[in-house]
């Protein structure tokens, strides 16, 4: 079979399946190339040749048509490309030389700002020579003037501010801190009695005094190393006097003393058998007013160790105030200062209650006697305000609430009320110089006279008027009052008053 058969039978087999899927169910056989002739099949392989050949050419065509299409798209999308990156390279362009302008400016502003500062710097060196020698001074010599000029303007400035705020602290609060603290007073007012270091005994029978001494003063040596007080047995008629700085003690040789007198029988024997029985009422009678004094704090579940201590309170002193009576008075003004506040009255109450404990333990343990009570509530595990509140009374530890302020003007208040405390002569001779003392330290030439008055409760200073100015003396009185509070110790409150006056004389001839 030569090739052109071949060609045809393809041709006519694809015709055939053309055919058939053109024309679905006609079921007319297909004709074998083999039984057509040859003109035939050549006519008709021409034809479809001619077919698939103009077919191809319009796909080409097609794909000519869309092949130039995307080619001017994409000549289109370069130009516009190109005009951009045109735009863009005008835009850098006008930007750059913009920028060598401005450079160039600056450098220009630069060498005439160069210029002018040389020129100023220039002309305030000949002002400044010119000045010296206009007014004799050097500039170091200005300078030092200048600079007390200027300290001179802040301190009077000071002293302005200061008396401003002095002025605005008592418009606002002087009424209303007296009324709180005069209602509270009022509502706590308490009777007072001073203690002493001495107890004194009655006795009916003199002859009572050799049975106390003793033979060879047996007795009154057995009784003084039992109890630890010293017994005074004098001419002072039906009188016998227990001496000791401990109360406690002298407490339990009083109670002893009494019962041995009552009795009359008094040898070593019995001496000791009531000291023994007095202890041992006196430590029920401790707890007994430590459980008062826990009932006025509102504390009922106080530690048992805690609540011993603080029975101890009541055969304490200080300035021979009882510190009993005293703690009792600082809880009831406390807890009315801290309700007028609004503070935590609890926190208030208890801190009263063992601001003063220390005392307890002075004797035993070394250290201001807040400090001490500090350490009594820390042991006994405390909360940190509380403790802060009970050691900072004093005011020489930072109170870090209000309720610690509000113990210390309780305290305050107790001490400083008129006949709540009592000096001995000469503790109180001690107390008014050193305060005295302390105003002048601070004043130095510029005071006159210093007067300590109202039992040192205030503290006048009188200044030399052509020494000091109205502005001086604001600062100087509180200068007084911050060394009296650091290095002096008082009771209550001390005001310090500094009197300026000037005088004019004439003499008329």
């Amino acid at each position: 079979m030569d090739p052109i058969s071949i060609v045809l039978m393809i041709v006519l087999t694809g015709a055939a399946i053309a055919g058939g899927i053109a024309y679905g169910k006609k079921s007319v056989p297909a004709a074998k190339p083999e039984d057509l002739p040859r003109d035939e099949v050549e006519a008709i392989a021409k034809k479809l040749a001619s077919e698939i050949i103009e077919k191809a050419e319009q796909e080409a065509e097609q794909i000519k048509a869309k092949a130039e299409d995307r080619s001017r798209q994409l000549r289109r999308e370069a130009a516009e490309q190109e005009n951009l990156f045109v735009e863009r390279e005008k835009a850098l362009n006008k930007r750059s030389r913009t920028l060598d302008e401005k450079s160039e400016k600056i450098e220009v502003d630069e060498k005439a700002l160069k210029a002018t500062r040389d020129n100023i710097e220039e002309t305030k060196n000949r002002l400044v020579t010119e000045l010296e020698k206009i007014s004799g001074f050097t500039r170091e010599e200005a300078r030092e003037k200048l600079m007390k000029e200027i300290d001179e303007e802040i301190k009077n400035y000071e002293a302005k501010l200061v008396r401003d705020a002095q002025k605005r602290a008592e418009e606002t609060a002087d009424e209303k801190a007296k009324s709180i603290i005069v209602e509270s007073m009022q509502r706590i007012v308490t009777d007072y009695v001073g203690e002493t270091t001495t107890s004194t005994i009655k006795i009916e029978d003199e002859k009572v005094k050799g049975r106390i001494i003793g033979r060879d003063g047996r007795n009154i040596r057995n009784f003084e190393k039992g109890t630890g007080v010293d017994v005074i047995v004098d001419d002072s008629p039906n009188t016998i006097v227990l001496s000791s700085f401990d109360p406690l003690r002298r407490e339990i040789a009083r109670v002893s003393m009494e019962r041995l007198v009552k009795d009359g029988r008094i040898h070593p024997g019995t001496i000791e058998d009531e000291i023994r029985k007095a202890k041992n009422e006196i430590a029920a009678e401790i707890k007994k007013n430590g459980q008062i004094l826990a009932d006025e704090a509102g504390w009922p579940g106080i530690d048992m160790g805690l609540l011993k201590l603080i029975g101890k309170m009541k055969y304490r002193t200080s300035y021979g105030q009882s510190l009993m009576k005293h703690s009792i008075e600082v809880i009831r003004i406390g807890a009315m200062l801290a309700a007028e506040v609004g503070a935590d009255v609890d926190l208030v109450k208890k801190a009263c209650l063992l601001h003063d404990v220390g005392k307890v333990l002075t004797h035993k343990v070394e250290g201001a006697h807040h400090h001490i009570s500090g350490q009594i509530a820390r042991k006994y595990g405390l909360p940190d305000k509380l403790v802060n509140a009970i050691e900072a009374h004093h005011l020489d530890i930072e109170p870090q609430s209000v309720e610690a302020v509000l113990v210390y003007l309780a305290d305050a208040v107790s001490g400083a009320r008129p006949g709540a405390r009592k000096d001995s002569y000469e503790q109180y001779i001690k107390r008014v110089e050193g305060i005295e003392n302390a105003a002048k330290e601070v004043g130095g030439k510029n005071i006159d006279e210093v007067y300590a008055i109202h039992a040192g409760r205030e503290v006048r200073v009188i200044v030399k008027p052509n020494k000091t100015s109205d502005e001086d003396i604001a600062m100087l009185a509180k200068d007084i009052a911050d060394k009296i509070q650091s290095t002096q110790t008082y009771p209550g409150n001390v005001l310090v008053t500094v009197i300026r006056e000037n005088r004019a004389e004439a003499t008329a001839t």
